[in-house]
């Protein structure tokens, strides 16, 4: 069990807040999660929010190298007797359009849906993780995350006005990136193509945003 316990509330409030189903589904999280392997499921922040939507109930690990951890954070939403999880927007925790291939999607009861849970964020904690970056004279106009062998994901961070001028206005990111950073090793000692997507370099010349 890491230092500090999975899945702890971001706020006292939240506790008071938590229905019936969302308290049984948050207890049995956290219990599943208590037994995860040190060994294998290597320590990351972690918890569990309620938005301004009083019907949802997220669950988030941030799995960067920020100062709170994150991005990336991946996380789940659960509303109702639907959970529903995949890489999870920073600020606001929305869910991403179209889905990428670390999404989940099941229906069940609270009991069921944190044990599909408790699995599904143990995969993801497993995984090789790193941050491609795009730089145009010196300065990181561009950045995301990939999980494992998924060769594609949302970009977290893109900011136009630093872009080059071939790539501003939506225009995209010019092939492969600039830097690869490893933000987390892959348990389970199978690395898919986002390990050869280039070595990550132990600093640079580089100044970030």
């Amino acid at each position: 069990m890491p230092a500090d316990p999975w899945f702890v509330s971001d706020d006292p409030e939240t506790e008071l807040e938590l229905g019936p189903d969302e308290r049984v589904f948050t207890a049995a999280l956290r219990e599943r999660a208590s037994a995860w392997p040190v060994r294998t499921v290597p320590p990351a922040v972690s918890w569990v929010a309620k938005p301004e939507d009083d019907s949802l109930l997220v669950a988030c690990v941030g799995l960067g190298d920020g100062p709170n951890g994150w991005p990336p954070l991946v996380g789940l939403h659960l509303t109702g007797s639907a959970l529903r999880g995949d890489h999870l927007d920073e600020h606001f925790y929305w869910l991403p359009e179209p889905r990428t291939p670390l999404a989940l999607d099941a229906t069940g009861t609270p009991r069921e849906l944190a044990a599909l849970a408790a699995d599904w964020f143990e995969r993801v904690l497993r995984m090789r993780v790193v941050r491609q970056e795009w730089y145009h004279q010196g300065r990181r106009y561009a950045d995301r995350c990939l999980f494992a062998d998924h060769a594609d994901g949302p970009f977290g961070r893109y900011v136009d006005g630093l872009a080059p001028p071939e790539c501003r206005g939506g225009a995209g990111v010019p092939g492969r990136p600039d830097r690869v950073v490893v933000l987390r090793e892959a348990q389970d000692r199978h690395p898919g193509p986002a390990a050869r997507l280039g070595d990550p370099e132990p600093g640079g010349p580089f100044s970030s945003y």
